[in-house]
């Protein structure tokens, strides 16, 4: 997703932050991970119902094609001669040269030059999130991430292709010599919602939120807290050191949302319930007009014409849509056929039967009104399965959690449920530089199930075949979902740990109370996915400081200290390569532990969506997942016009295109 370049669990990268890079997701049956972060609406990246397998290699006549798309260089403007006359050059003011600081002004474009402004696109979200705050307790959520993407911005952003710093409030930066100091200069011209001027003091304002205790969420706390309270050395320079060393402090610093000192300059719990239901103002492209929050119903985010950077050419082609318009629909299927009648414009196809059986039979993609898409983005793969409960026994004992793993028949899954669509976990980091290449396949073993169980103590049964507890109780689990997609493969779960004398309670739940009752660690097992960063931060999933307090990813309350000892070395290597070699040897040690019963992912994007909509010849930017494909897309008045005459007559048809975009895939 292209998140403000950072947020505690997700690697962000500013509204174009790409948060894929920074920031993940967490919390759905569908794609988030483990790796850091919180849930899509109801997709695939990373497995919930189901993840594909790796595709095949595309000819090389479409590689060519591909490597012939030319992306253009853009450039981020900036005026040396804005600002208050008040403020010296040396302090930022007009005059500043930027002479002995760092940038990046010249760029590849995410977008395209051919893109027009307007339209409307319609899309569901599961559920109505906890709260509308953009941080604090409960507030990582799909939907809020899609507003920090959309209505926030941050110092710097990473830029999706090259991962490269590029200025977004700030035109430039250094870092000491040592790593320890980060100064910034904001942009003079960088403006809120409300008219006001971003200044040093609201940095500061928004860091001090970020650290705040009374905000209930340590995760956030704790990245942050790594960082000395930052100092505003004139109206536009900000200074901030390092109370620990950790290259992830300028990642974080950099990417973390600005927020108006006018409104969060007030403690935690007075922050929290404030903005429970509402938005402090932004400077982003994009706002949610409070009149337009129906709660519990919809919402929609406008585009702004008054966005400070809107004729910046670094955001050629970007922020195209006129309003996303959000409805809440509970049920995926419900929205399967709500975009099959056209009141959906946009929709991650979640179930692999949809995708091979019924899309192709609908009559509006027969004539070319509705488009099926896969993308084959470079998007981080996240991970899926059902997480363990660690803290309750016996769930503690790691043959216990074997057993577990044994029972998780994938193959068959995939096989008779999912079409071979997809393909086993091995991971927490699947399938990226930093897998432990080492991790065993963990196959389905009924048999290793048994003995481990006997093992255990577990050799009574009664007369249902359940093993018993040495109190004479049965051995039982409740299994928390809330995908109704998850039921087909969890029933048959249910079934093999039956076998094997497990009982297994089956309990859906709406997205938002399971998300809840995870973090809350008030579970046995839930069935989760979480998205991927670029640059993983598996202290937030992994950390033994995290493991018993509630609110934070280390949702099964893993502890292993040779794990937070890599953490630390991890946090304070600079050097790539052995960050790497870190993460794999974390990598290794946390599938060893089993804290998941792993389940499958997918690399592509399935989409389905209205023949209204154009995007660049890439398709869209390399790190996209399906919440962000369409960042760079827009709302073609030729196609919207053909549309609109097609769909009142009946014969009428249209160009849908390639059933696949693999232009990332191609070009690596």
């Amino acid at each position: 997703m292209i998140r403000t370049l950072l947020t505690s669990p997700r690697l962000l990268v500013s509204s174009l932050a790409l948060g894929g890079l920074l920031a993940a997701c967490g919390g759905g049956e569908a794609p988030s991970s483990p790796g850091d972060g919180a849930a899509p609406e109801g997709g695939a990246a990373a497995g919930g119902e189901e993840d594909a397998a790796e595709p095949e290699g595309a000819g090389e006549a479409a590689a060519a094609a591909a490597a012939a798309v030319e992306i253009p260089m853009v450039t981020y403007a900036w005026d040396p001669a804005a600002g208050d006359p008040a403020v010296s050059a040396e302090d930022g003011g007009p005059g500043f040269t930027g002479e002995g600081w760092d940038t990046n002004l010249t760029f590849p474009a995410i977008g395209s030059a051919e893109a027009v402004k307007g339209g409307r696109m319609r899309r569901y979200m599961p559920d109505w999130p906890a709260t509308l705050r953009q941080y604090g307790k409960d507030w990582n959520t799909s939907i809020n991430y899609m507003v920090a993407d959309l209505c926030y911005e941050s110092l710097l952003m990473v830029h999706p292709s090259t991962l490269e710093y590029t200025p977004r409030l700030a035109t430039h930066w250094r870092i000491s010599e040592d790593k320890s100091t980060y100064t910034y200069r904001i942009n003079p011209a960088a403006r809120f919602s409300d008219g006001s001027e971003v200044t040093a003091e609201d940095v500061v304002a928004s860091w001090r939120l970020r650290v705040d205790p009374k905000t209930l969420d340590p995760s956030g706390n704790a990245t942050y807290g790594k960082l000395n309270e930052p100092v505003a050395r004139s109206k536009y320079i900000v200074e901030v050191t390092c109370n620990q060393p950790n290259w992830r402090n300028f990642l974080y610093f950099s990417g973390m949302t600005v927020f108006p000192a006018s409104e969060v300059a007030i403690p935690g719990d007075e922050y929290l319930d404030t903005y429970q239901n509402s938005y402090v103002a932004c400077t982003g492209p994009y706002e949610v007009p409070l009149d337009t929050i129906q709660t519990g119903t919809k919402l929609e985010i406008h585009r702004r014409e008054d966005w400070w950077a809107k004729d910046n050419p670094a955001y050629t082609g970007m922020y195209n849509i006129g309003v996303y318009e959000y409805e809440v629909v509970l049920d995926p299927t419900l929205a399967f056929e709500k975009v099959k009648k056209g009141e959906l414009d946009y929709f991650l196809v979640p179930r692999a039967q949809w995708w091979a059986e019924d899309v192709a039979k609908i009559e509006a993609v027969e004539r070319g009104l509705l488009v099926p898409r896969k993308f084959f983005t470079d998007a981080p793969v996240g991970t899926s399965g059902i997480a363990i409960n660690t803290r309750r026994a016996p769930l503690d004992d790691l043959r216990m959690r074997k057993a577990l793993q044994a029972l998780y028949d994938r193959d068959t899954f995939i096989d008779k449920l999912y079409y071979n669509e997809y393909a086993p976990l091995d991971s927490y980091y699947q399938g990226g530089t930093y897998q432990n290449p080492g991790n065993q396949r963990l196959e389905f073993d009924p048999y290793l199930a048994d003995d481990l169980l006997d093992e255990m103590g577990f050799t009574e049964r009664d007369g249902e075949g359940y093993r018993l507890k040495p109190d004479g109780s049965r051995l039982k689990f409740d299994l928390t979902y809330s995908s109704k997609f998850s039921e087909s493969s969890l029933t048959i779960y249910q079934e093999n740990c039956k076998e094997a004398g497990i009982q297994l309670e089956l309990s859906f739940q709406t997205p938002a109370a399971r998300w809840q009752t995870m973090r809350a660690k008030n579970y046995d097992l839930t069935s989760t996915a979480w998205g991927a960063l670029v640059f993983p931060n598996p202290e937030t999933s992994f950390g033994g400081h995290l493991a018993d307090i509630e609110d934070n990813n280390n949702v099964t309350s893993l502890k292993n200290a040779r794990v937070d000892e890599l953490c630390r070395a991890y946090d304070a290597e600079y050097d790539v390569k052995k960050r790497i070699e870190l993460v794999r040897e974390i990598d290794g040690l946390v599938y060893a532990e089993m804290p998941y019963v792993l389940g499958w992912y997918n690399p592509a994007q399935r989409m389905l969506f209205w023949n209204k909509f154009s995007m660049p010849a890439w398709g869209a930017f390399r790190t996209a997942d399906y919440d962000a494909l369409h960042y760079v897309w827009w709302v073609d008045p030729a196609k919207e016009k053909a549309l609109e005459l097609a769909r009142a007559d009946g014969s009428a048809t249209m160009d849908g295109g390639s059933r696949e975009n693999r232009y990332w895939q191609l070009v690596r």
